[in-house]
């Protein structure tokens, strides 16, 4: 009997902890893990993708090492998804052959030029872009791009941006230049 008994609850409990378990099968169509293509950004997130990509494409614009490749330090776009960062560089995608997450080609020789201690001095070809965002309303903000091609070679823009009309505009606020 207390055989019977313990088979059952345990039975029991497997059963129990399994029920709230789900496979990919089990998951809404498009949203198995992993798959990024089917989520969607909201309407706020949206607006920084939009501000985001505004601001690295001006800084890109302003001055680069060539349209081989950008590489983006995604750590700086900040209050993102998974989901809103790729929308950045899909964002980007126009402005050079490649565009890459700079994690992912950091130690790539063939896209950046180091001394001999191992420092990164120069891009062989392309760009480095990221962000320093000072303020973030919803419809306005004050954030700098900065588009670095090598240690003797980058541009730092801030600007003022508006979200007005359902678009971004920016208004240069200064410009450092290396």
């Amino acid at each position: 009997m207390k055989k019977t008994l313990f088979t059952f609850l345990v039975m029991f409990i497997i059963i129990s902890l399994t029920a709230g378990c789900s496979t990919q099968e089990d998951l809404p169509e498009g949203k198995a893990e992993g798959n990024l293509a089917a989520e969607e950004v909201s309407p706020e997130e949206r607006k920084r993708v939009d501000l985001y990509a505004a601001v690295l494409k001006a800084a890109f614009n302003a001055e680069n090492g060539g349209d081989g490749f950008i590489a983006v330090k995604m750590d700086t776009l900040i209050v993102l998804s998974d989901r809103g960062k790729e929308e950045v560089l899909k964002e980007l995608s126009g402005l050079a052959e490649n565009v890459y997450n700079y994690e992912d080609v950091k130690n790539d020789k063939t896209k950046f030029e180091y001394d001999l201690e191992g420092r990164m001095v120069r891009t062989v070809d392309g760009a480095l872009l990221w962000l320093d965002v000072e303020e973030y309303n919803g419809n306005k903000a004050i954030i700098s791009g900065v588009s670095w091609f090598g240690n003797l070679g980058a541009v730092f823009p801030k600007y003022e941006a508006r979200f007005k009309n359902g678009v971004w505009e920016l208004k240069l606020i200064s410009m450092a230049v290396s």
